[in-house]
């Protein structure tokens, strides 16, 4: 861990870490007084998480849980400054939040939450106390560059007596304590103000890893799944009537959920692009008492169990890995529930078109839902005949029931197991809503994939598994408004589920060497 200071204080008060060299010099590197101080854990520590861009200064919500644990609003403290004051004061936020530990005996030193983690453009740790043994410092040395002689912006000028005090700050003693330049006139001579920025994103960035998101995790942090405390829990019950009531009113939906067409295909794209996107928007918001008050105690719960656990490594070994659980679900499902959806888009010829074309796409389409359904479902012959018995009606219904129940529970641990952990973390009604949230995650994809594939499998069976039964041009016509009913379902679920980060994407990769671009990270948006 890293962090850069104006300042040469061998052991500082309560201070913000970076877990980045490139993240640290990125935010404090361009001054003529910026130290570079490199520090290492000597063991396993415990630290308070806010999940989300907490680390990101805005007003767009990544701040909310913060405000309300500390102030009970949204805003901060309304004495001595402005709002948008206190919004940049980290230090000030800081302190309150180790003093909440402090004050409690959280924090003992080795043993107890000893920080407090954060993610903006990179991950960050608020580390309380610099006299802990768990963390030395292993190097501290000046990073402060010479000026440019001139403006960057403009043609070149001779130095100024400014900018020659300036230059010479670095040849002086560190201990001396010259001003940092002054940033409205002379961050222009600063030759890596820009450069860093951009290192500092492509560092941060090199953590995503397009392909599989889902799995993306920081090394050195290790979330602990018995410890979690969330809004979306049942208990917060005003604040998600309040949610409910606002995603009902802001995106058309029913009281049951569903998203409600006006008939419009161009109405539905956006509604369904929004509905995918509109976890960005959701946030925290002011609570009333009943919902605050219920989650200082959910955290100062969560805390003392964290804290007076055996050891951080035996808590972990008998907590179930929700975590992994869900990373694991979403990265065998997305790429592929997105797949499926953009190949039934595709649709059939809308013309008739030839009989080979047609058949090419329902067997591509027939293979991508054999892949999704393979652990799960079991066939049956009995989907050949054009028309089904009673009896055999039931029997399939069985066998659809039995792979339904199987693929729900397909990433869920063994019931046992589940038992132990709840027993050995002594878990609050966040562990139900996590694994209930998971089995009804799971309960609506496999719903709809073995619909569709059971529908799909009657279509191949009837009218391309024999060449006499080829289709006419007028069920050709029913084919391809099966495929819209079938794309629609898929649309509505992968909205549904949300996961829109996991399936953004360039159609075209930068040139290895481009550095003039921007980033785009995964903050929220207002």
């Amino acid at each position: 861990m890293t962090s850069i200071r104006e300042s040469y204080t061998i052991r500082p008060p309560t201070a913000k870490l970076s877990l980045s060299r490139e993240m640290a010099y990125g935010i404090m590197g361009s001054t003529q007084n910026s130290f570079l101080s490199t520090y290492q854990t000597t063991r396993p520590v415990k630290c308070l998480y806010f999940d989300g861009a907490s680390g990101a200064l805005g007003e767009n919500g990544t701040m909310d849980m913060q405000m309300l644990f500390l102030y009970g609003n949204i805003t901060g403290p309304l004495e001595n400054h402005s709002d948008s004051y206190f919004l940049w004061d980290e230090y000030a936020r800081a302190q309150r939040l180790c003093s909440w530990l402090h004050e409690r005996e959280f924090d003992i030193l080795g043993q107890g939450i000893e920080g407090i983690v954060r993610m903006s453009a990179g991950f960050e740790v608020m580390w309380c106390n610099f006299s802990s043994p768990s963390l030395q410092l292993v190097s501290r040395f000046n990073v402060s560059v010479p000026l440019l002689g001139y403006n960057r912006t403009a043609s070149p000028m001779p130095y100024s007596k400014k900018g020659i005090r300036s230059f010479l700050a670095i040849t002086q003693n560190p201990q001396d304590g010259l001003p940092a330049p002054d940033w409205e006139i002379d961050w222009e001579h600063e030759p890596f103000v820009a450069s860093q920025q951009w290192d500092w994103f492509t560092s941060t960035s090199a953590t995503y890893n397009p392909g599989d998101l889902a799995s993306v995790r920081e090394p050195s942090i290790r979330l602990l799944d018995a410890g979690l405390v969330s809004l979306y829990s049942p208990q917060y019950g005003h604040h998600l009537s309040r949610l409910v009531e606002h995603e009902r009113e802001h995106f058309n939906l029913t009281l049951e959920g569903r998203w409600q067409s006006d008939g419009s295909q161009r109405s539905r794209q956006d509604a369904m692009r929004q509905l995918m996107r509109r976890r960005a928007s959701q946030r925290v918001g002011n609570m009333n008492a009943q919902d605050l008050d219920r989650l200082r105690l959910d955290l100062k719960r969560m805390v003392i169990r964290v804290v007076n656990a055996d050891s951080h490594e035996s808590r972990s070994r008998h907590a179930v890995p929700w975590s992994r659980i869900c990373d694991t679900i979403v990265d065998n499902f997305a790429k592929r529930l997105m797949h499926l959806q953009r190949l039934l888009a595709e649709g059939l010829d809308c013309d008739g078109g030839s009989t080979v074309r047609t058949k090419r796409y329902f067997a591509s389409l027939r293979e991508r839902i054999h892949a999704l359904l393979m652990p799960f479902f079991e066939y049956s012959t009995i989907i050949e005949t054009a028309s089904e018995t009673p009896e055999q009606q039931e029997k399939q219904s069985e066998k659809t029931l039995a792979s339904l129940d199987r693929c729900k529970r397909h990433h869920l641990p063994a019931l046992q197991n589940r038992e132990v952990s709840k027993a050995m973390t002594k878990a609050s009604t966040t562990h139900h809503f996590v694994e209930e949230a998971i089995e009804e995650v799971m309960e609506n994809i496999c719903t709809v994939l073995i619909g569709i594939g059971t529908s799909v499998e009657k279509t191949w069976l009837q009218h391309f598994n024999q060449p006499t039964h080829l289709p006419n041009r007028k069920q050709h016509e029913m084919l391809r408004i099966d495929a819209r009913v079938w794309h629609d379902k898929i649309e509505e679920l992968n909205a549904w589920l949300g996961w829109a980060p996991h399936w953004m994407q360039c159609d075209r990769l930068c040139a290895w060497n481009v550095s003039d671009l921007s980033i785009p990270l995964p903050l929220p948006v207002s």
